[in-house]
C-alpha cells in the first residue's frame, strides 16, 4: 500500500537526518580541533599539502576569533540584562511620532 501522504514522510526523514543544531560551544571545541588538526599539517614535506594547511589555519583562526567574540558579547549582554533591576520583559510601549497640539488637528 502506498503511503497516502508522502509529503510527511519525507519531512520526518529529513529532521531525523538533520538532528538537533549544535550549540556556540561546539562549534568553538570543533573548530579548535580542526585548528590543532590543521597546525599538525603545516609540517608535511609536500609543499602544496603544508600551503594548504596554511590556509585552512588562517580561516580556522579567523572564524575562531569570531566565535569566540560572539561568545563573551553574549556573556556581557547576558550580565547586562541580569544587573537591570525591576526591568518587565515588554514593557508598554511609548508613543512614538510628533507631538499634536490641541489645534493641530
Amino acid at each position: 500500500m502506498a503511503n497516502p501522504n508522502p509529503v510527511e514522510a519525507r519531512q520526518a526523514k529529513r529532521a531525523r537526518r538533520r538532528g538537533k543544531p549544535g550549540t556556540l560551544e561546539d562549534a568553538r571545541a570543533l573548530l579548535w580541533r580542526a585548528l590543532t588538526r590543521a597546525g599538525e599539517l603545516l609540517e608535511a614535506e609536500d609543499p602544496a599539502h603544508a600551503l594548504k594547511a596554511v590556509h585552512a589555519v588562517s580561516q580556522g583562526a579567523a572564524a575562531y576569533a569570531r566565535i569566540v567574540e560572539i561568545g563573551e558579547l553574549e556573556a556581557r549582554i547576558k550580565a547586562l540584562e541580569d544587573a537591570q533591576p525591576g526591568e518587565e520583559e515588554d514593557p508598554a510601549p511609548t508613543p512614538t511620532g510628533p507631538r499634536l497640539g490641541r489645534g493641530a488637528a
